[in-house]
Parts: C-alpha cells; sequence; structure tokens
C-alpha cells in the first residue's frame, strides 16, 4: 500500500510540473472555459489506458526498441499537432456561436486521445516509472501495472480538472473579450507548436 502511496504522490509532483499538457489546458480554459479544458483533460487521461495496456501487453517495450515504430509514431504525432496548430489560427477569429467553431470545438476529448498516444515520450515515460513501483519480479504484476494506470488517470483528472477550473474562474471576466480569446489562440498555436517541434527534435535530432 505504501508503493501506491508513494507512486500516488510523484504523479501529483509530475502533474503539477509545469509543462506543455499543462499549459495547453490552461490555455484552453482560459480562451473556452471549464469543459472544453476537461474535455481535452479526459482525453489526455483516456491516452492513459492506452499506455497501460501497452505496458500490460509488453507491446511498449517492443515499440521502444524499434527505432523505425518510434520515429513513425512521432512523426504521426507532430504532423498532427501542426495540423490542429492550423486548424486553431485558421479558425482564430470566428465566434464561439458559430456552427462552424462549434464543431471543431467539439473534439477536443479527441484531440487529447491522438495527443496522447502518438507521443513517444509518454511512451517512454511509463516505461521508466511504472517497473518502479509495480516489482515485476513478484506474481501479479499485471494487476499492480493497471492500478498504477488508474492512480495516475486519477491524478491526471484531479489536477488539470482543478487547475482548468481556476484559470476558467479567474479569466472569466475576460471571456467575451474578443482580443483577449484572440490572444489565447495565438498562445494555443505556439504551444502546439513546440510540442511538434519537440516531438520531431527529441525523435530525430
Amino acid at each position: 500500500m505504501s508503493g501506491y502511496f508513494s507512486f500516488f504522490i510523484t504523479s501529483i509532483l509530475l502533474a503539477i510540473t509545469p509543462g506543455p499538457d499543462v499549459l495547453l489546458v490552461v490555455a484552453i480554459a482560459a480562451k473556452e472555459g471549464f469543459k472544453r479544458a476537461m474535455q481535452l483533460t479526459l482525453g489526455l487521461a483516456t491516452g492513459v489506458i492506452f499506455h497501460t495496456t501497452l505496458i500490460i501487453l509488453g507491446v511498449s517495450a517492443v515499440i521502444s526498441a524499434s527505432p523505425v515504430a518510434m520515429k513513425f509514431i512521432a512523426l504521426f504525432g507532430a504532423v498532427y499537432l501542426l495540423y490542429l496548430a492550423w486548424m486553431t489560427w485558421k479558425h482564430r477569429m470566428q465566434q464561439i456561436q458559430t456552427d462552424e467553431t462549434a464543431q471543431i470545438q467539439g473534439s477536443y476529448y479527441g484531440r487529447g486521445v491522438v495527443m496522447n498516444i502518438t507521443n513517444p515520450k509518454v511512451l517512454l515515460f511509463f516505461l521508466a516509472l511504472f517497473p518502479q513501483f509495480a516489482q515485476l519480479e513478484q506474481p501479479g504484476y499485471h494487476v499492480r501495472i493497471a492500478l498504477l494506470g488508474l492512480i495516475f488517470i486519477i491524478v491526471t483528472v484531479m489536477v488539470f480538472g482543478g487547475l482548468a477550473w481556476l484559470t476558467a474562474k479567474s479569466t472569466q471576466g475576460f471571456m467575451q473579450n474578443t482580443k483577449f480569446k484572440l490572444t489565447m489562440d495565438y498562445i494555443t498555436v505556439a504551444i502546439f507548436m513546440i510540442l511538434a517541434g519537440l516531438l520531431l527534435y527529441s525523435n530525430f535530432a
């Protein structure tokens, strides 16, 4: 039980560490409110299920051992992030009430899922972190890995959701300000491009 508690504390510390995912959730919360940011958060959390399943099946170790597979995943993820940056830039001046914008914004959950599962750094992070707490040398480690994944999902939703709520509350008065929303769009585009650049640099440099 102490091992799970240690993992819980470690996960919280990792979640609150400033990073691209946190910045993106905060940017979406400031620009479009808590609900949209939570859609992205739930998408990112769903990606944890994918990575946890890969670890249990042993597939992640095979993928991480294949440079070609890692590069392919990174390339796909970078292209997708650049696509999101372009779509955000393209529709930056549209009002949220329009049908076209509502359709685009309705896919934040899917964006979060794809962003998470196509990030090789997340896969490597899980491979490095989970074995330290799963006691792989003892029977039943599959169940322990699944529990660690569940804890990580809870922490992700709790921390990211809390940050999204605080951000949405603190920026509520600015939500109808066109200049503010435009600025947040620029920040969102920059974050998407930085994420894509980091993926490409870390896998192809």
